[in-house]
């Protein structure tokens, strides 16, 4: 990846003397922001532009050429390829679009474009991409003509969408926070946003990545980046819903995933998950200060309302006020008037107007033990004290910088001069109180984060004869209850005991062995949803009413399911009361397996939620999962009862995520209910039901979607 951003010589393909030309642009903006390299320039008019000559061919381009940015009609691009092979070009950005976005003719020359690079070992980024911009060497190659407006410093962006990345880009400048690096990736037929977040990972000049994407293409790998660094990664993943499907399609040929399943794997991954300009700026605003490493804030203001606003803020994302200690007192009391400042956190300064005092308290704020972090509000209009407020921010923005902790400073005043102050200082500052506030508590959260040492996922012992041996007798749809129950056994899971009977007489046999009260259930991979059909019948207390039942059920089979050698009922035994959970697992076409769980039966449709994570996770992920529900109170135990065997069920929920990774042609299964007893008795797995795949087609994950009988 490097080459693409430290090339020493650039050839831009596809520029004419025509002045409505785009490839002009790029060579534009290489001069604007001081490319020190060589510049080449291609088209098959050949001219001149900006005094140097435009060569009618690749092959007439000098020898040691890294780099070849093009902007051609898009079939013209296999070939161009093509020629930067056999000219020793091995780099090539391609900003043209026409291909797998529009579809049709479009594909088959994204295919030629991906077949003549693979030939001669070329790494491209594109097609239908704006390109790349390296702020530090002036490496700025896009086809929009660009202002040199962009401050050097530590965060790089990866955006799917060059109109998107460069909107950030504006944003970041706006806010005068300095850039490293950025790359529009478009179809990513070749490099994609894990390639580079590879490479900014590694990257000295990169301190923070931004991201927007419209798709994932490898979920796991993404995934494994994230956890890899301990630099904090921000990303907007759009493409989320119906409506925005087809519009991403046609614009980066992209598809939709699972969204739920997006924002697990960015949460397990450590990436702080933004939706609009306005939270990725507070974002970086807030890991542009130093790590903030506990809950204790020091908060002096200028104005007593904007402290109120402040301290109800604190509470509301878990901070505590500092207690000042005697050597701040001491410091107010020889600077300000008795009486003027109530000696409180918020230190309301009334009316001092001793600017040298303000930085002097923020000083020795952070010097205190107690005190993890400082906000300062200050506000100001009009041009009276404008001067003043200038130079007091430009001191509290080198204290900032100098400090070991973090100084959020809000400027109260009107936008124009915000903005001015951003320019001017480098430095980040908030607009508003809660602004600060909840930037500050992403920070905290991000440093906690950083803490922790990554989970390298559990080892769990499977009986893999076991699991395979009852996949063997799964069907090319999926498994019947008894299978599915056999199944979830061997990834040792306790489950209910249950006989399989396709007559009355055989169903005798099984209640004798397994006991009354009994449930019968329709068993057949073509019947997932017993109870629509009146498949599931509870509680028979009778060996007559059992035998009546089966009857029944398998005069239902016969009619639903007439050619299905495995259908049969599933005779159990009745369980002990407890607490119902559903607890499944799917194979994400991104991210791989993914277990979920949640409340079963009733509860999961009036909670309404269920958790999701990607595999593999271990039990400590999997108690957080449980516990992260709504209504994860009634684990605690309701009306008298004792709390709930909770590790039974993280139990499973870990093993669940290990059946798929041992059995990857499980596309989705599903435990409803996993029942739990009190704590020390366990729980079972009292239905399953198990869809399966084909290895070879990767992307066909199930077309089921209902996850409860």
């Amino acid at each position: 990846m490097q080459g693409f951003f430290e090339a020493q010589s650039v050839a831009v393909v596809g520029v004419s003397d025509r002045p409505d030309n785009l490839g002009r642009s790029i060579v534009i903006n290489l001069s604007t922001f001081r490319f020190a390299g060589g510049i080449h320039l291609v088209g098959p008019r050949g001219g001149s532009f900006m005094g140097m000559p435009i060569h009618g061919s690749v092959a007439e381009l000098p020898a040691g050429v890294d780099l070849a940015v093009m902007l051609a009609p898009a079939r013209a691009v296999p070939g161009l390829v093509e020629d930067c092979g056999r000219a020793g070009i091995r780099r090539v950005i391609i900003e043209s679009a026409g291909f797998g976005e529009k579809g049709g003719d479009g594909d088959a020359l994204q295919g030629q474009l991906r077949d003549a690079a693979k030939r001669w070992g070329i790494r491209f980024i594109g097609p239908n991409c704006l390109g790349v911009m390296s702020i530090p060497n002036g490496l700025v190659v896009p086809f929009a003509p660009l202002p040199d407006i962009y401050r050097q410093g530590g965060v790089s962006v990866v955006s799917q969408s060059g109109g998107v990345g460069i909107a950030y880009l504006s944003l970041l400048a706006h806010e005068g926070l300095g850039v490293a690096r950025f790359a529009s990736i478009g179809n990513k037929l070749d490099v994609d946003e894990c390639d580079l977040l590879e490479y900014l990972i590694d990257d000295p000049l990169t301190d923070i990545v931004v991201m927007y994407l419209e798709g994932v293409g490898d979920g796991r790998r993404l995934l494994r980046l994230l956890r890899s660094t301990s630099k904090p990664v921000l990303v907007q993943k759009a493409n989320r819903g119906a409506l925005s499907r087809d519009i991403a399609s046609s614009h980066t040929a992209s598809l939709a995933g699972d969204d739920a399943v997006v924002e697990a794997a960015l949460d397990q991954g450590g990436a702080v998950r933004f939706h609009d300009g306005h939270s990725l700026a507070n974002a970086v605003r807030a890991l542009s200060l130093p790590a903030m490493r506990g809950d204790r804030l020091a908060v002096i203001s200028r104005s007593g309302g904007h402290a109120v606003q402040v301290a109800d803020s604190c509470e509301e994302h878990g901070f505590a006020l500092a207690a000042f200690g005697p050597e701040l007192f001491e410091l107010i009391g020889q600077r300000c008037r008795a009486g003027v400042v109530r000696l409180t956190n918020p230190l309301d300064l009334g009316d001092v107007f001793d600017f040298d005092t303000y930085v002097d308290l923020v000083s020795a704020a952070l010097e205190q033990p107690e005190v993890d972090g400082v906000v300062f509000l200050h506000t100001y209009t009009g041009p009276s004290e404008q001067q003043q407020s200038q130079r007091l921010i430009a001191r509290l923005s080198e204290l900032g910088r100098s400090a070991r902790k973090p100084v959020a400073v809000v400027v109260v005043t009107d936008p124009e001069e915000q903005a001015s102050l951003r320019r001017a200082n480098g430095y980040p500052l908030f607009a508003e109180p809660t602004d600060a506030i909840q930037a500050l508590a992403l920070l905290r959260d991000q440093t906690r984060r950083e803490a922790l040492a990554p989970s390298q996922g559990p080892v769990v012992e499977l009986d893999h004869g076991a699991v395979r041996g009852a996949m063997a007798r799964a069907g090319e749809r999926g498994a019947a209850v008894d299978v599915a129950l056999e199944l979830v056994r061997a990834a040792g899971i306790p489950t209910a005991p249950g006989r399989l009977v396709r007559s009355g007489s055989e169903a005798r046999l099984a209640v004798r062995e397994l006991g009354l009260p009994a449930a019968a259930k329709l068993s057949s991979p073509a019947l997932s949803h017993k109870s629509d059909l009146g498949g599931v019948r509870l509680g028979l207390g009778t060996l007559a009413e059992v035998e009546r039942q089966v009857r029944e059920l398998l005069e239902l089979l016969r009619q639903r399911a007439p050619d299905d050698p495995q259908a049969g009922v599933l005779i159990q035994p009745m369980a002990g009361k407890g607490l119902d959970l559903i607890i499944g697992a799917r194979c994400d076409p991104q991210f791989g397996p993914v277990v979920v769980a949640g409340f079963g039966g009733v509860l999961v449709e009036i909670m309404g939620q269920v958790a999701l994570r990607v595999a593999p996770i271990d039990l400590e992920q999997a108690r957080a999962m449980l516990r992260g529900l709504p209504g994860s109170a009634l684990f605690d135990g309701v009306r008298g009862g004792g709390p709930l065997d909770l590790d039974a069920a993280a139990q499973a929920i870990v093993r669940v995520g290990a059946l798929l990774e041992a059995a990857p042609e499980i596309a989705e299964l599903d435990i409803n209910p996993f029942r739990i007893f009190p704590v020390g008795q366990g729980g079972l797995a009292l239905d399953a039901r198990v869809f399966t795949r084909a290895l070879s087609d990767s992307s066909d994950s199930s077309d089921s979607s209902d996850s409860s009988d």
